[in-house]
């Protein structure tokens, strides 16, 4: 019988690594990562001229139909805008409830709820008339 092979004492692999050609995990630019994008406020909106339809396009009939989808695509992005807008006024909001170390504030007409186990608001406010 053949003695088994010593296993070596070393936890270094024997062989060195194949050469993939990728490069490592490299640090980060500094000035591109950690920038904080600033703001610009919103400009008043002009809405672009549309093109008008040429005569010898086919089906001028549904030009009210693409002028319609245009009009629903120009509200809908300006509210998803508006949702993320939301959604950062609302992670404010929440901070300050945590700041202020409460659940729930209800004055003058504001009543602001936390519900703890989503991490949500409920924000209503009454106005009166």
């Amino acid at each position: 019988m053949a003695k088994p092979k010593a296993k070596s004492k070393s936890h270094l692999p024997t062989r060195a690594p194949k050469r993939t050609g990728k490069r490592g995990v490299r640090p980060l630019d500094a000035a591109e990562d950690f920038e904080t994008p600033v703001k610009k406020e919103p400009e008043a909106e002009t809405k672009k001229p549309r093109q008008a339809r040429l005569p010898q396009m086919e089906d001028p009939q549904i030009e009210d139909l693409e002028s319609s989808a245009e009009d629903y695509a120009d509200i809908r992005d300006q509210r998803m805008e508006l949702t993320k807008e939301e959604t950062r006024l609302k992670g404010e909001l929440l901070g300050l409830m945590k700041k202020h170390g409460r659940t729930s504030y209800v004055h003058d007409g504001y009543d602001i709820k936390v519900i703890v186990e989503s991490e949500k608001l409920k924000v209503r406010i009454k106005k009166e008339d």
